[in-house]
């Protein structure tokens, strides 16, 4: 396999991290270089630990099974892959049979549906159901329709996994509160079917996000596609990757696993014939997102290859990123996946403001919610004359919540000196000018 080049040169496999991400560029090639096969046994244990850590064990499987490399992969390591890739395939399966009477029930019910990220990128673009691990389903729906949809869902057996606005009595009142709830989310409570996980959404970002997609767009660039054997719609495939960005970028604010760089590199090595950059550039303007594209661009070739053309990340940020904020993203995205504990956001978000001000103020913000929001955790809190016992709850909810996080976060120089650089990093996607 030749070194796969992204902006920056060659990757170099020194270490766990470097090969893995040697091993999924989607530059590789069948034949894995002297460099790579000289890893000792041990490197492909930590390579494999790694791997299904971040849910693309499979896609390396699929990655080393094309190559020569399967004979350098101890077999104790390579068993983990290959069942991992197994027990995956399986699930997804059952998933998929589960997805087939959900779509077509709202497909019946006359509610036009979107199938969103995984469900739709296992079959469309890698091609195999058992290379893309899901644990849920994300399905996008007219925001007029939402109420309409939750109430299908529950009428095909679903059940809810928190309490949600359609137990209130009244149609009209469930209406109202629903309509309350997307003026704050991009999405409603999820429904469960078995163990399939369904997640409804009205936009693809949250509403207090910077960024401000065109959600009318979206639906007229929409193509049919067949997914579980119904037919439904899939965003065009420009669409599909801006969302993905926003997925990386504003979701998980760069902390999601390495499964969502891998999505953007293959859809852009997928559909490469069919992507139009024009129109990634124009979309990209027209939501606020070129901050945000050019920034996950710039990872996904870096990290894997993914060729994007220099004109378009030229156009996306005129002069090109911030290289010291590119060097901390790249440092901090490296940094997770050799980082095996989890660090939540909220401490990661607390411990990178620049001030005591900023934190009391985000402390504040996460405990002591509007009364509407607190209704939704706390039912009981709907009619209360005082919220104060609530929001001793929902204090101590907070910390049990997140308390462990802090103790590892103080004790760990290079999580603090992570958690600092993605919030530099969060800053500079805010501040820029659309």
């Amino acid at each position: 396999m030749r070194r796969a080049r992204g902006p920056e040169g060659p990757t170099v496999p020194g270490n766990p991290v470097d090969l893995l991400l040697r091993s999924l560029s989607v530059r590789a090639e069948p034949a894995f270089s002297g460099s790579v096969r000289r890893g000792s046994p041990d490197i492909w244990h930590q390579v494999a630990d790694i791997a299904i850590r971040h849910d693309v064990a499979p896609l390396l499987y699929k990655r080393l099974k094309q190559s020569d490399a399967r004979t350098r992969v101890p077999a104790d390591a390579w068993e983990r892959l290959r069942l991992n890739y197994l027990v995956g395939a399986g699930r997804n399966a059952r998933l998929h049979r589960w997805l087939g009477p959900v779509l077509g029930g709202l497909r019946h019910a006359g509610i036009p549906v979107i199938v969103l990220k995984g469900a739709f990128l296992a079959e469309a673009v890698y091609g195999d159901i058992g290379l893309r691990p899901m644990c849920d389903v994300d399905l996008l729906v007219a925001k007029i329709e939402m109420p309409r949809t939750q109430a299908a869902l529950l009428d095909m057996g679903g059940v809810c996994l928190e309490r949600v606005p359609h137990a209130a009595p009244a149609p009209e009142t469930r209406h109202q509160d629903i309509e309350s709830l997307c003026r704050r989310e991009s999405h409603l409570p999820a429904v469960v079917f078995h163990h399939l996980i369904v997640e409804v959404h009205w936009t693809l970002a949250s509403p207090t996000e910077p960024v401000r997609v065109d959600v009318t767009g979206l639906w007229h660039r929409a193509r049919p596609v067949t997914v579980a054997g119904v037919e439904v719609l899939a965003l065009s495939p420009e669409d599909l990757l801006l969302h993905l960005c926003l997925h990386v970028c504003c979701r998980h604010r760069l902390d999601a696993s390495l499964l969502s760089f891998c999505d953007i590199a293959e859809t852009i090595h997928r559909q490469r014939a069919r992507l139009d950059w024009d129109r990634v550039v124009r979309t990209a303007r027209e939501w606020g997102a070129t901050r945000h594209a050019g920034l996950a661009f710039h990872l996904v070739g870096r990290l894997l290859g993914a060729s994007v053309p220099d004109d378009v990340l030229e156009r996306l940020v005129p002069g090109g990123n911030d290289q010291p904020v590119l060097e901390m993203a790249s440092e901090s995205v490296a940094a997770r996946l050799s980082v095996a504990g989890h660090v939540s956001r909220s401490v990661r978000d607390l411990w990178g403001a620049k001030s005591p001000g900023e934190r009391v103020k985000l402390i504040w913000g996460r405990v002591f919610l509007s009364r509407e929001e607190m209704a939704e955790l706390y039912p009981a809190a709907r009619n209360a004359r005082h919220l104060c016992p609530y929001y001793t709850r929902r204090f101590r909810d907070v910390l049990v919540a997140h308390g462990a996080s802090v103790p590892r976060v103080m004790l760990s120089r290079d999580i603090r000196q992570r958690a600092s650089k993605m919030a530099a990093v969060a800053d500079w996607l805010k501040s820029g000018k659309q």
